[in-house]
C-alpha cells in the first residue's frame, strides 16, 4: 500500500501539475509534456536580477539508449537572437534529472529536468523570448520550448519595523 501511494504522489509531481503555459519552437522540434517556470503560471515570467529562474522541464525520450543531452539556449529580443552559453553543469541535462531518473534514457520514456537559470546582475531590464532545446549527441532536439520573460531589478529596499 505504502509503494502505491508513493508512485500516486511522484505521478501527480510530474504530471504538470503548475505547469507555465510556454509556446512550441518554430521549427516544429517536440515539446516537452509540460514546462513549469517556479513562481510563474502565464507568460511573461519575471526573473529577478541575481537569482536563480528554476524550471521543471518534463519530456519524453524521442528514441532509444539518449546517452548525452544538452540544454541549449537561444534569447530573442528586439528582433535579435543570440545563442546564450549555459555553464557546463547546468547544460548537461543527464546529471539534472529529478525523481532518480538517469542516463540513457530511452523511447517513450517521461523524465524531469531541473533547468536552474541564473539571471545576471548586468542584466538589461527588458522582456526576452528564451528558447530551451534539449539536444542528444547527434544535435537532434529531444524537446523544445519558448518561454517569455520579463527581467526585473530585485528589491533593494529593507523595510525595518520598529
Amino acid at each position: 500500500m505504502k509503494f502505491v501511494l508513493l508512485t500516486i504522489v511522484a505521478l501527480i509531481a510530474v504530471a504538470g501539475i503548475g505547469a507555465t503555459d510556454v509556446k512550441e519552437c518554430k521549427k516544429g522540434q517536440p515539446f516537452p509534456l509540460s514546462v513549469e517556470v517556479v513562481g510563474c503560471d502565464e507568460m511573461p515570467c519575471n526573473v529577478v536580477k541575481g537569482t536563480t529562474a528554476v524550471m521543471h522541464v518534463h519530456f519524453v525520450g524521442t528514441k532509444d539508449n539518449i546517452r548525452k543531452l544538452n540544454a541549449v539556449v537561444h534569447a530573442t529580443t528586439l528582433g535579435i537572437t543570440v545563442p546564450y552559453e549555459l555553464p557546463e553543469e547546468v547544460a548537461n541535462v543527464c546529471d539534472n534529472l529529478m525523481y532518480g531518473a538517469t542516463c540513457p534514457i530511452d523511447k517513450t520514456e517521461d523524465v524531469v529536468y531541473a533547468f536552474n537559470f541564473y539571471v545576471e546582475s548586468h542584466y538589461p531590464e527588458i522582456s526576452v523570448a528564451v528558447q530551451v532545446s534539449l539536444e542528444d549527441e547527434e544535435g537532434d532536439s529531444i524537446a523544445c520550448f519558448v518561454c517569455n520573460i520579463k527581467v526585473k531589478k530585485g528589491s533593494t529596499n529593507t523595510f525595518l519595523l520598529e
